[in-house]
């Protein structure tokens, strides 16, 4: 008996000793049931924690819920209460209630949680102060997510967030406060588990947006993302970033191929770096835990172990005791300490360590301290790291710090298509000089961009140099710049192309307009121009010799010569009437008394055409009626000849003008000239928008015009204006007029340059080599280039128009007055015909008064005539001489004998008497 007595005492004791050296606390867990991994990874992390220390042992009890009902959870938390459980983990943020949180509170275990539930107030963190959460705050999310996005490696200027319908939103509170939600900032798309997901994408498609921020449960990841391929959203100026942090084990690496070139971009807990290492500096481990891929379960994971170490540290204290009481009747007084245990732990102190870097609670029993890795989900490569000391670090430079050894990172084979350099497809149109086709001489082929030439292809050859990247030209099909159509909400042209991804830069004579600018970027500027107005060139007119006559037509002339007949006739006989325009008698040869009056046709002539030249004549009335008679006349004479002279002025001024129109004010203001531009270019959007009354009126009247005014191109235009022959003008760009002028010896630019425009490179909204171009235009500039392209292309020596040297100096040539001197010479030819008619009959007299022979008469005279020196005439010139050889008269003595005989009886019986 006694031997018995001491066996049950020796197994009293050891029981007593087995219980003093292992303490075993149960804990519980709800779960819904399709949680499984959760469950799993639970039972794993008491497994670990247990073999840390075989003197703290955890018991886990588990409970699984099908619905979110508060009246079920409840009920269960109170079970787990009552069966003494030491603390209680979860349930998940699926739940509504906080019922859990609430009892925990009152009876004093400890909660834990793993995943995001809604930000509690000040009020709420009173009924919920024995609640732990091991998840990231979403508060600092939200920051690191505002970091990442505005960091120069991101640089997002404007982006739509597409979020799905039960998404937590406080993750992204700090993005909403840095950017405004604008068309110009941040635009909101919502879709729901199980909608169409090609509607999202669609809708973001029609906002032309390239930057996406998608916020969707991991589970549907794939399927939101395979929707979007259908509507070209996977080009290399697409941009994509994820959220969710369980992106990592979404599947989205199915993607990966050369034809989803997306820059896809995710975050992600980053995990603890086990033993020996243990230091987590070092990024650069490359051994993963599969048991625990997703966030939830190294969550769940680090919940228990921060539990475990908090209670093993509590356990070895006195006056630690197992709860043992019922739901609401009674409190853990060992539970607060717990909690404020969990709350000072450091992460080097745990054992095991935990699945998470830098996992530290705050006072709020929040955790507000992690790593994050920003990496590529595709090829899972970590670009930067993020913490809330020290933001967004590159992966490179944690490297290069890093005292712990480099290791290679897995998947390193695997080749960044997002990231590799692309061949850039250069949009353009067909249009001189800035792009055409080249010609290919006999016996040679191009190929490549060795087809094409101008301006455009000599500047991105001189870029693709500076900058360092190749390019495939790529003309569009529509040969268009790129214009809005308000009716479709489409764009045409080289803009569209770049839009939809299918080029990434867009070059030619393309303005940068603002329209263009809300849906493509501009570098700077290579070229700065304005508007002009192009013109048929009338050929200069033909010089008329007889131009001085213009000014009075033919029937002006007649009748001037009618009334200066007329009114000599009219002076003749008022003279004749008017007894003062008689002399006074004298006597004539035969001594009879006579009187003489001076006003004859001869006369009368004189005085009409020397008043109607303005200059005067020696010849003046007496008589009153002769008098009113001339002075009439020469009112008459003098009207003729001053409005002669001003017409005469008037008609030689006008006719150097090339034209009437020397501005876009004329050409408004006139109806005979038509004028248009290109149809939807940026010369006539300058129209079209125009609050400048003039450009209003000139748009009005092209839409006004029949037949249409615009033109496709510049070549139609140019065209137009020359077969028109001056009825039609064409406002274009200067350089591209003078390009044409130079070449079309037949047009002529008009008036000065209005409307300042820029000419730029067109690329994908927030392209990021955008910056590079622009550098390479500056340098370009810098260095000259800019300039010697221009040269080359604009201001060459190919034309073929003969200029006129000569300077218009208001003087005039020999074309112009060379009719003056014809009137001269002829005058001239007249005058001296009439002077040999009028010397003839004076022969002819003197040979019939003096009975002499024609030929004697005429030799006299004409041999006094050439004797220019003599200025005294004898009477009888055939009479002087007559013996000298010199006047050649000794030829004619013998002939004239007997006549000169004669002559001198008669002369002295005359004398006689």
């Amino acid at each position: 008996m006694s031997a018995i007595k001491f066996l049950v005492l020796v197994a009293l004791i050891s029981c007593s000793n087995a219980n003093e050296e292992s303490l075993v606390l149960k804990i519980g867990a709800i779960f819904f049931d399709t949680e499984m991994k959760l469950a799993e990874a639970f039972d794993v992390a008491v497994e670990e924690v247990n073999a840390v220390n075989p003197n703290l042992r955890l018991d886990p009890i588990k409970h699984y819920m099908t619905i979110d009902d508060s009246i079920v959870l409840q009920d269960l938390s109170c079970e787990l209460i009552g069966n003494g459980v030491a603390a209680i983990f979860g349930p998940s943020s699926k739940t509504n209630s906080d019922i859990v949180e609430v009892l925990c509170n009152m009876t004093g275990i400890p909660h834990l949680q793993f995943d995001w539930h809604p930000q509690q107030s000040f009020r709420e963190r009173l009924n919920h102060q024995m609640t732990v959460n091991v998840a990231p705050m979403e508060l600092m999310l939200s920051n690191a997510f505002s970091d990442i996005l505005g960091s120069k490696s991101f640089d997002w200027k404007s982006f739509t967030i597409a979020y799905e319908k039960s998404a937590h939103l406080n993750r992204l509170q700090h993005i909403f406060a840095w950017k405004q939600l604008h068309k110009t900032g941040i635009k909101m798309q919502e879709f729901q588990r199980g909608d169409d997901y090609r509607i999202l994408w669609k809708r973001i498609n029609n906002a032309r947006e390239k930057f996406v921020l998608l916020d969707c449960p991991a589970d549907i990841l794939v399927d939101v993302v395979n929707a979007s391929i259908d509507f070209n959203m996977t080009g290399s100026f697409n941009n994509l970033f994820l959220t969710n942090l369980d992106t990592h084990v979404s599947g989205i690496d199915r993607f990966y191929s050369r034809e989803f070139t997306v820059t896809v971009a995710a975050v992600r807990l980053r995990t603890y770096i086990p033993p020996p290492v243990h230091d987590e500096i070092d990024v650069f481990d490359n051994e993963v835990d599969t048991r625990f891929d997703s966030l939830g379960t190294q969550l769940v994971y680090d919940s228990v172990v921060l539990f475990y170490n908090a209670l093993l540290q509590m356990s070895q204290r006195s006056g630690f005791y197992m709860p043992q009481f019922s739901c609401g009747h009674g409190f853990w007084q060992p539970g607060p300490h717990i909690v404020q245990q969990m709350k000072e732990l450091s992460p080097k102190q745990v054992k095991p360590p935990y699945k998470t870097q830098r996992l530290k609670i705050n006072a709020h029993g929040q955790r507000e301290d992690f790593n994050l890795e920003i990496y590529n989900p595709l090829i899972d490569r970590v670009t930067h790291i993020w913490n809330k000391d020290f933001q967004l670090v590159d992966i490179e430079k944690i490297k290069e710090n890093s005292t712990q050894a480099v290791k290679q990172r897995r998947l390193e084979n695997k080749e960044d298509f997002s990231q590799k350099p692309v061949r850039f497809t250069v949009a353009t149109r067909v249009g001189k000089p800035y792009f055409s086709w080249r010609d290919e001489p006999e016996g040679v082929h191009y190929e490549g961009n060795e087809r094409f030439e101008g301006y455009a292809v000599d500047l991105i050859y001189k870029l693709a140099e500076e900058c360092k990247f190749d390019f495939d030209f790529e003309p569009v099909r529509d040969n268009k710049y790129g214009s809005y159509d308000a009716a479709t909400d489409e764009w045409d042209g080289i803009i569209r192309q770049l839009i939809d991804n299918n080029a990434q830069i867009g070059i030619c004579d393309l303005t940068i307009t603002q329209a263009r600018r809300s849906v493509v970027d501009f570098t700077v500027p290579f070229m700065q121009l304005g508007i002009s107005i192009l013109s048929y060139k009338e050929p200069p007119p033909k010089a008329d010799i007889y131009g001085f006559l213009n000014p009075y037509g033919v029937e002006v002339w007649l009748y001037v010569m009618i009334a200066m007949m007329i009114t000599s006739m009219a002076m003749i006989l008022a003279g004749r009437m008017d007894q003062f325009e008689w002399e006074p008698p004298s006597e004539n040869a035969n001594r009879e008394l006579v009187r003489q009056n001076i006003w004859n046709m001869h006369n009368t002539m004189w005085l009409v055409l020397g008043s109607i030249l303005t200059q005067g004549c020696d010849l003046l009335p007496r008589g009153l009626p002769m008098r009113l008679l001339t002075a009439f006349w020469w009112i008459f004479a003098l009207l003729i000849s001053q409005t002669y002279i001003a017409k005469l002025a008037a008609f030689i001024t006008s006719s150097k003008l090339s034209g009437n129109i020397a501005s876009l004010h004329d050409l408004v203001d006139q109806n005979k000239v038509q004028f248009g531009t290109i149809r939807g270019g940026a010369t006539s959007v300058y129209f079209s928008e125009s609050n400048d009354t003039e450009n209003r009126m000139a748009w009005n009247k092209m839409l006004s015009f029949k037949p249409d005014a615009f033109t496709k191109n510049n070549e139609e235009g140019v065209d137009r204006v020359k077969l028109s022959r001056g009825t039609y003008a064409f406002l274009m760009e200067t350089t591209n007029l003078q390009y044409y002028v130079q070449r079309n010896c037949e047009l002529t630019q008009i008036g000065e340059s209005f409307g300042e425009k820029h000419y730029g490179i067109a690329v994908p909204l927030n392209a990021n080599f955008r910056s590079n171009l622009s550098v390479g235009i500056l340098k370009l500039s810098e260095q000259g280039v800019l300039y010697n392209l221009r040269n080359k292309w604009f201001n060459s020596n190919e034309s073929t128009c003969v200029e006129d040297s000569t300077i218009d100096d208001g003087q005039f040539d020999m074309d112009s007055v060379g009719g003056l001197f014809v009137m001269l010479i002829v005058g001239l030819f007249i005058a001296f015909l009439i002077g040999i008619a009028e010397f003839l009959w004076h022969v002819h007299r003197i040979a019939v008064k003096e009975k002499i022979p024609a030929m004697l008469a005429l030799k006299a005279e004409f041999n006094f005539l050439i004797r220019f020196w003599l200025t005294k005439k004898p009477l009888h010139t055939y009479r002087e001489s007559r013996d000298s050889t010199s006047t050649g008269y000794s030829s004619l003595q013998q002939l004239s004998s007997g006549s000169t005989v004669k002559k001198k009886k008669k002369t002295k019986k005359r004398a006689e008497y």
